[in-house]
């Protein structure tokens, strides 16, 4: 697991409740997406952060990565995309639910590999994050 998520993130988590994804600033939406990649990839992989709503952000997350600098962990992303969607990454959510379910077990197998790259923290995105909100 990172070492621990920004203490923005609270504050951000309310503002989306309140007024929704698309009236966060930018930095608020990458502390947002970000967060809700890492919790659900440590919850139950990629496949799950594709199949569930936070994957709708996941064009979002994979720019704010970038942004950041965090390459690696934008890289382990984009693959998943690649695995999972032919590196296309549907905009519904139940599009990408019906994408995950072809050839749903040999996709599962190469997900987890990323997944287990993942949970290696092979770079602190929290830190990167807070440095890039600070600016």
């Amino acid at each position: 697991m990172a070492q621990e998520y920004p203490a923005s993130y609270d504050a951000v988590s309310e503002k989306y409740e309140a007024v929704g994804f698309s009236n966060l600033s930018e930095k608020e939406q990458a502390i947002y997406t970000i967060w809700w990649l890492e919790a659900e990839v440590n919850n139950g992989g990629f496949h799950q952060y594709f199949w569930n709503s936070s994957g709708d952000h996941a064009a979002f997350a994979l720019k704010s990565l970038n942004n950041i600098g965090a390459t690696k962990t934008a890289s382990l992303l984009q693959q998943a995309i690649d695995v999972a969607f032919n590196g296309k990454l549907p905009e519904s959510r139940l599009e990408r639910q019906n994408h995950l379910k072809i050839d749903e077990v040999s996709k599962m197998d190469k997900l987890g590999d990323l997944d287990s790259e993942f949970y290696e923290y092979s770079e602190n995105f929290y830190e990167m994050l807070d440095a890039y909100v600070a600016k």
